[in-house]
């Protein structure tokens, strides 16, 4: 298991001794010198800017190796490695298991409510060995190894499923069945998958990454079922654990604007622009207007359709509207890549793209400067 490794650096060379023989004896050959090793204790981040979100899990997405991972660590600048998301946000919001589509975030036509079994596989492949956070991990392991340690370790944060209203068969906590109807039955669901990162977390004992927070995945606040009082519970005993509680709503969710009311430690502004090219600027400018007035982040948004024109021509939009609006200067960003679109922009032969994640990764890597 990835965190149960001892991460060494190893210094030197080993050599055999040499080997002596005459006509009346031998000598023995001489023990292999130990290696030199050097440990490193990377501090805790203190601050952070750039949050990769990394759709981990659900069918069809990719595996998140350690080879697809190292591209939102860090990339490579002649020969050395300039480090790129300082954080990284692990959700998942749909899978098809045994046929069937679920929604981990919230009740629709076509969509199957997830309950405790389905929560459970989630906890499965989030930790599945040799992916997601574990490829973090190996991924700076193996550059510390070659004398390139970044600055400070790299945070972790987790998406919490949305116990979604209504649902009577969601499972069993304590020997108790929960009737998702309640709230205090909700918030329980809430705890016990809480209870299962934080007991998971223990156990891959990392050292490069820290768990520094959870994500409420329901993107918007349906006060009509209740959320409010949902969501405030869950927030406290987030925080009680001294772990920041982290908000994403998109473009005109409810109470959005209240989200340090609705206890929220932090909340990013989704813009919605990206994705219909008949949106107008004016989505794009309105949000980013929103965000600053109500002192929230932003996020940038983009997906794999960023190779067409018009695609194209929003991501470079994004780039404009946050500099001329100073968030590239006084804002953290999260950034929606649509499940792997920046490994693919990474990895990808393309002219085009090549530029594509050129132009952005500058903008991250100098925006990591100024975190030191």
């Amino acid at each position: 298991m990835i965190g149960n490794l001892k991460v060494l650096a190893v210094i030197g060379i080993l050599t055999f001794g040499s080997i002596s023989c005459s006509k009346d004896s031998t000598t023995e050959p001489k023990e292999d010198p130990k290696p030199v090793i050097k440990e490193v204790n990377l501090p805790s981040a203190t601050r952070s800017s750039d949050v990769a979100l990394i759709y981990h899990g659900g069918s069809g997405r990719i595996p998140y190796n350690p080879e697809q991972m190292k591209h939102y660590v860090f990339r490579d600048n002649a020969g050395k490695p300039e480090f790129l998301y300082d954080s990284f946000l692990f959700l998942e919001i749909y899978t098809t298991l045994n046929g069937q589509l679920f929604d981990f975030g919230v009740e629709g036509e076509g969509r199957k409510v997830p309950g405790k079994s389905e929560w459970t596989w989630l906890l499965n492949e989030t930790f599945a060995n040799n992916r997601g956070p574990d490829a973090i991990e190996y991924t700076i392991d193996s550059l510390v190894q070659k004398g390139y340690a970044p600055p400070t370790k790299r945070k972790v944060i987790f998406a919490i499923p949305n116990p979604i209203y209504g649902n009577k068969s969601w499972g069993m906590v304590d020997n108790k069945a929960l009737d998702l109807s309640k709230v205090d039955d909700r918030v329980k669901a809430a705890q016990w998958y809480v209870d299962q990162v934080e007991e998971r977390w223990k156990k891959k004992n990392y050292r490069y990454i820290e768990l520094v927070g959870y994500y409420w995945l329901h993107e918007t606040i349906d006060t009509y079922n209740q959320d409010n009082l949902l969501v405030d519970r869950v927030g406290n005993l987030v925080k009680e654990m001294n772990r920041d509680f982290i908000w994403v709503p998109y473009y005109g969710a409810q109470r959005a604007h209240e989200w340090k009311e609705q206890g929220f430690t932090r909340a990013y502004q989704q813009p919605n622009y990206f994705f219909d090219p008949k949106s107008p600027m004016t989505i794009l400018t309105g949000a980013i207007d929103f965000a600053l007035r109500y002192n929230m982040d932003l996020e940038f948004e983009y997906d794999g359709r960023i190779a067409q024109e018009v695609y194209a021509s929003r991501f470079y939009d994004y780039i404009d509207k946050f500099q001329e609006k100073g968030v590239w200067d006084k804002k953290q960003v999260a950034y929606y890549d649509g499940g792997g679109g920046w490994y693919e922009m990474s990895a990808s032969k393309k002219t085009e793209t090549k530029k594509m994640a050129k132009t952005l990764g500058d903008i991250i890597v100098e925006r990591q400067k100024r975190l030191k």
